[in-house]
C-alpha cells in the first residue's frame, strides 16, 4: 500500500537517497528543506517541496501549516555540520527536529513512524547523559536556545557531536511520548558516508583520520546504503520496533569493541569508538 511520508533534508545525500527509494516503491514524499530538490530526484509527480529552515521556528511553523492533516511517517534527516553562531548547529540538528516531531506526531496515522537520522558521533550520548538530558528537559525551541546560551562552555568544543547526542537520546524519550498516538520512533546513526558535508567533516577530524577510518573497513559508505535502513524503519514491516538506535557504519564500532580495529593506530593516536561526525545531508 502506498504511504505518505514527510521528510526533512531531502535535497541531497541520505535524504535524497531515501526519497528516491520511497518513490520507487510508490510512496508519496513531501520534502522539507532550505534547498529545492533537483529535477532528477525521484518521480516529480510523487514529490512535493516545502521550503523550511529547521533553525528558524517561524519557518517550521509556516511549513507545518502547509502539510497534510494526516500522513504515515516523518523522517528527520536534515542536518548541518558547522555554522555561525555555533548554536545554530544544535538548533537545526536537535531543536528543530524536536519541534517538528512533536507538532506532527498527532497527524501521523496510528501505526505510523518517526525516524531520526543522528550520527555515529552521537551514539555515545550516555557518556554525556547528564548534560544531554538537561537540554532535553527544555520544553520548546526558545527555552532550548536559552539553555544553549547558558551552558555554552559545556558543549561549544564540539557542537555537532552534542547535537547528535541529543537527537539520539531524544529518540528514547519520543518512543514513549508518542505511544498515545500509536506512533513508533527509531533512530539511525550513520558512520562514514560520503555526502556533500564530507569536506566539513574532514576539516573537523582531519583528512588523515577520515581516510584511516575508511581504510579499516575497505571503503566508506554511500547514502543509499543508509537510506535502505531508513526506508525500512519508515515504511517497512517492523511493527514492534520502537525506541531503537541502529548504527549503520560498515562494522566500525564492532571492530573497536572486538579489537579487530585498533584506534591507537589512527593518526590521532586513539580515535574514540564513534569518531566520525556523519550526517544525513
Amino acid at each position: 500500500m502506498a504511504k505518505s511520508v514527510v521528510l526533512t533534508g531531502g535535497a541531497t545525500g541520505i535524504g535524497a537517497a531515501t526519497v528516491d527509494r520511497l518513490v520507487d516503491q510508490g510512496h508519496r514524499v513531501t520534502v522539507l528543506d532550505v534547498t529545492e530538490p533537483g529535477d532528477g530526484l525521484g518521480d516529480g509527480s510523487r514529490v512535493e517541496f516545502i521550503r523550511c529552515d529547521l533553525g528558524d521556528p517561524a519557518s517550521i511553523d509556516g511549513a507545518l501549516a502547509e502539510l497534510p492533516d494526516e500522513f504515515d511517517a516523518l523522517v528527520n534527516v536534515a542536518g548541518i555540520a558547522t555554522a555561525e553562531p555555533i548554536a545554530l548547529v544544535v538548533a537545526v540538528n536537535f531543536l528543530g527536529l524536536r519541534q517538528i516531531s512533536e507538532a506532527l506526531a498527532p497527524r501521523i496515522a496510528s501505526g505510523g513512524t518517526i525516524v531520526n537520522v543522528a550520527s555515529s558521533a552521537g551514539r555515545d550520548w550516555r557518556e554525556n547523559a547528564e548534560l544531554v538530558r538537561s537540554l532535553l528537559e527544555t520544553p520548546d525551541f526558545a527555552s532550548g536556545l536559552a539553555w544553549l546560551d547558558g551552558h555554552e562552555s559545556e558543549w561549544r568544543d564540539n557542537p555537532y557531536k552534542f547535537s547528535k547526542q541529543a537527537a539520539a537520546a531524544y529518540t528514547y524519550r519520543a518512543a514513549g511520548l508518542h505511544l498515545e498516538h500509536g506512533v513508533r520512533v527509531n533512530c539511525v546513526n550513520p558512520g562514514a558516508v560520503e555526502t556533500r558535508l564530507t569536506p566539513e567533516f574532514r576539516d573537523l577530524i582531519g583528512s588523515d583520520t577520515y581516510d584511516w577510518i575508511g581504510e579499516q573497513l575497505g571503503r566508506t559508505g554511500t547514502p543509499d546504503e543508509v537510506a535502505e535502513v531508513v526506508e525500512f524503519l519508515a515504511v517497512g514491516d517492523c511493527r514492534w520496533l520502537n525506541g531503537v538506535e541502529i548504527t549503520v557504519d560498515g562494522g566500525y564500532f564492532a571492530g573497536v569493541v572486538d579489537g579487530w580495529i585498533d584506534p591507537s593506530t589512527s593518526p590521532r593516536g586513539g580515535v574514540p569508538p564513534s569518531p566520525l561526525p556523519s550526517s544525513g545531508t
